[in-house]
């Protein structure tokens, strides 16, 4: 009869099962403690017996035993739950507590949440055992096993959530009593300032300590002091948890004084100081915590803003939240030079302040040009130095300020430069030659803005522009040749207006054999005097001449020279053509020969008979 009691007991445990699989038994998980105590009875006979493995092998047994012990402890010590405040707290000290409490419920909730999370995983993982394993006679013991494993958690996890159900009402009713005493109580802002700052000079020494305890713990570690160094981790556990419990003090003095503000209804103070705690509460709650203390402020600022009120207030308070965080993000530093710090702010008004001194150069520039239309003392040279050396003064000193409000130490551009003077070495000669060239042409003023310059026999042209790198030579065909500087710096130039805009011509001419050289020399003077050109220059040392060059094959060589001053010394051969067709008119007009090329022709004695015919050329007749 004692045999059969056991196995009446375990098919009841287990129930009408299927071939399939085993079920799960509800009605175990709420049984009370006599349903317990029948279970255990037999188990216990059977484990004083010897030689019995008819409920299969002691380890299991034990194991039932042990879960059947754990369900009635559970059974008989059901969870008492503390009364949930109803009534107001009536000051101060008691808003204070209740606060407290509130935050000790938050902390509870959080807890029963991680173990109900585990709970469910392991009831889960029960459940899908017994629905897999198959319900024969050698797997009874192992199904009676599961299914008490199964009946303690899910026990458990029930109880736990009668505990988290708890907690959450008082949480849920917490507000509406906070609103009713902050109606009727007074509150001490300026003690809360006071607490306040004594947390946080706390939460400083217990952070450096922290910080101590960490690096001896990574010392004992790089020793191999195992020992030393988890007790430097329990330690360091400690401090943390004390720190925890700071941050949730200081939650509640800013809890305070967010309850000052809000019966005063200072709401930029009200809205500022709920961010406060919304920032601060990931270092003093879990996660799952900080919806329910948002909850609570919200409501508050509900009762006494009005819903008008909070949303304006919390949309005004997320704009600054967003502000804050944007320029947060703005500061943080992107890298660094120099050991300095470079943000991505610094950066933005970095660039503006370069890009503002380019556009307050073009303007200087600009204002420069204006200037030299109206007054007719600065000339387009000047312009151009002027223009120039303001523009780049702008850019330099805009390069220091960028310099000083980046926080870089000048005396670290000497690690620039030399970098700089390595690529100067490799590439960059050519470009810091012409630039220094420039520096000279400006300084120099040998060559200026109007100039006319020849560079060789092809390339004549007046400057246009000067810049830091090449000079621009616009030719008389309205064609611009960059010219790099260092060009007109070490090679020869020619610049006809150097100094001013006189310079004289050479026009060459030649007549025939037999004429008089002194009257090509009146008539060529007279044809100048008389030929009315007013850009012709005459002074005491300076005038016009006629010079005998040579006397050539077929002809008396001669030269004019004539002096000319403004603007068409800039068309050399366009002047140079007016003067030839003046010479040819006067020494036309004058009778005077222009010969042809002539060849002498001398004939030697030859065998081959040659016969001449000479006819007479009448005049005015051709042959």
């Amino acid at each position: 009869m004692r045999k059969a009691l056991p196995i009446a007991l375990l098919l009841w445990l287990i129930g009408l099962m299927p071939a399939g699989a085993a079920d799960i038994n509800a009605t175990l998980v709420k049984a009370d403690v006599s349903v317990y105590e029948k279970l255990l009875k037999p188990l216990e006979s059977e484990a004083n017996a010897t030689g019995n493995t008819a409920t299969g092998s002691t380890d299991e047994r034990t194991l039932q035993i042990t879960l059947l012990e754990r369900l009635i402890s559970l059974a008989q010590n059901p969870p008492v739950f503390q009364k949930i405040p109803t009534t107001v707290p009536a000051d101060e000290q008691e808003y204070r507590l209740r606060f407290g409490q509130y935050e000790s419920w938050l902390d509870a909730k959080a807890r029963l949440l991680k173990q109900l999370k585990s709970l469910e995983s392991k009831v889960q993982a029960f459940k899908d055992r017994l629905d897999v394993i198959v319900p024969t006679q050698k797997n009874r013991s192992r199904i009676q096993t599961l299914q008490l494993q199964f009946a303690y958690y899910r026990r458990k996890q029930l109880t736990s959530q009668a505990k988290l159900d708890h907690y959450q009402q008082a949480i849920d009713a917490t507000p509406k009593l906070f609103v009713k005493a902050l109606k009727t109580i007074r509150l001490d802002d300026t003690n809360a300032v006071k607490r306040l700052k004594q947390i946080r000079e706390t939460l400083a020494d217990l952070e450096k300590k922290i910080q101590q305890l960490e690096i001896l713990k990574e010392r004992d570690d790089l020793l191999g002091k195992n020992a030393d160094s988890q007790k430097v981790s329990t330690e360091i556990k400690s401090l943390k948890l004390g720190q925890r419990s700071l941050h949730q003090n200081e939650i509640m003095e800013l809890y305070i004084r967010f309850s000052s503000a809000l019966k005063a209804k200072q709401e930029k103070e009200v809205f500022a100081l709920e961010h406060r705690i919304m920032t601060l509460a990931p270092q003093a709650f879990d996660e799952t915590s900080i919806p329910d203390l948002s909850k609570l402020l919200e409501k508050m600022e509900k009762a006494f803003l009005g819903q008008v009120g909070t949303l304006k207030g919390a949309t005004l308070q997320e704009i600054q939240n967003v502000t804050d965080s944007l320029w947060k993000e703005l500061n943080r530093p992107l890298f660094s030079i120099n050991d300095t710090p470079i943000s991505a702010f610094k950066l933005i008004v970095a660039i503006l302040i370069f890009v503002f001194s380019i556009i307050l150069g073009a303007l200087y520039k600009k204002s420069i040009q204006k200037l030299s239309f109206r007054s007719r003392t600065i000339t387009p040279s000047t312009q151009t130095l002027l223009s120039n050396l303001g523009f780049y003064l702008i850019v330099l000193i805009a390069f220091f300020t960028i310099l000083k409000f980046l926080g870089i130490n000048l005396s670290s551009i000497a690690l620039i430069a030399g970098a700089l003077s390595v690529g100067i070495g490799f590439g960059l000669q050519t470009i810091v030659s012409n630039f220094v060239s420039g520096l000279i042409l400006m300084f120099e003023r040998s060559i200026k803005i109007g100039d006319y310059l020849e560079l060789d026999e092809d390339l004549r042209g007046h400057v246009s522009d000067i810049r830091m790198r090449s000079t621009t030579i616009t030719t008389n065909d309205n064609i611009d040749v960059i010219v790099p500087n260092q060009d007109l710096i070490q090679n020869r130039v020619i610049n006809w207006t150097m100094k001013d805009q006189i310079c004289r011509f050479r026009i060459p001419f030649g007549v025939a054999y037999g004429t008089d050289v002194d009257k090509v020399e009146r008539v060529i003077l007279e044809a100048v005097k008389q030929s009315g050109f007013d850009d012709i220059y005459r002074d005491k040392k300076r005038h016009e001449r006629v010079v005998m060059t040579g006397m050539g094959d077929s002809s008396v060589d001669f030269d004019l020279y004539v002096w000319i001053k403004g603007g068409e010394i800039h068309y050399p051969r366009r002047t140079i053509s007016r003067f030839l067709k003046l010479i040819y008119k006067a020494l036309y007009a004058h009778g005077i020969e222009i010969p042809f090329p002539q060849r002498d022709l001398h004939l030697r004695s030859s065998d081959i008979p040659l016969t001449l015919q000479i006819q007479k050329v009448e005049e005015g007749k051709g042959s």
